[in-house]
């Protein structure tokens, strides 16, 4: 086959975002889940809890959440674009 093939081109272009995009997605759900894991340790502990701060803490602990949730958005969006036109 010949190296400037179009079809062939799209079909590279098209797997390497389709991994990028499993990927992104992932990560996401990593970052996610270590956040909610992070917040609930954080909540639940005697110590922690008895803070007066605790909002502002907790704030944090959801933007952590939420970073992972657009990363997964991300993610996907990569791998629907990767689906054809």
């Amino acid at each position: 086959m010949n190296d400037d093939d179009p079809v062939s081109d799209r079909r590279k272009r098209d797997d390497i975002m389709a991994k990028l995009g499993l990927l992104t997605s992932v990560g996401g759900l990593l970052v996610s889940a270590v956040g909610t894991l992070l917040l609930f340790l954080h909540a639940t502990s005697e110590y922690h809890s008895a803070i007066q701060d605790m909002g502002t803490i907790a704030v944090a602990y959801l933007g952590l959440v939420l970073l992972g949730v657009s990363m997964s958005v991300t993610g996907v969006a990569l791998l629907s674009s990767g689906k054809g036109d």
